[in-house]
């Protein structure tokens, strides 16, 4: 079973909405991790590149807005705040992208990739 079929099965969302959380996620874990670090990711998921793709576009705050960026950090989302509009315009909130995190580590744990699970929950909790 795929990453995306076990998000469908075990949330409540659409196929789009799956595969776009995902990108996000990842696409964001590219940015953050060391270049060695997102190649054990990238090693782990098979087509990572087409889910990154499948992201939408990240949407942020317009520039000089401090006051939303304040807003935006201490809204809940913590080290996820640059994702929350992006996130927000699939209809996906703090909630759901949670259980997104569990999912997720729930398949690196089963697929024995114990190592890349550390490193991705390590980045977005």
């Amino acid at each position: 079973m795929t990453l995306i079929d076990q998000l469908l099965e075990q949330l409540d969302i659409t196929r789009q909405q799956a595969e776009g959380g995902v990108g996000l996620l990842l696409r964001h874990a590219q940015t953050c991790l060391s270049a060695d670090e997102f190649a054990q990711v990238a090693d782990a998921i098979p087509a990572i590149s087409d889910l990154i793709g499948k992201a939408p576009r990240q949407v942020g705050p317009t520039a000089g807005s401090l006051q939303t960026l304040w807003r935006r950090w201490f809204s809940g989302w913590g080290e996820l705040a640059p994702l929350q509009a992006s996130c927000e315009q699939m209809d996906l909130d703090r909630a759901m992208i949670d259980k997104f995190i569990a999912v997720i580590g729930s398949y690196f744990r089963k697929h024995g990739s114990a190592e890349v699970e550390s490193l991705l929950l390590g980045l977005w909790r």
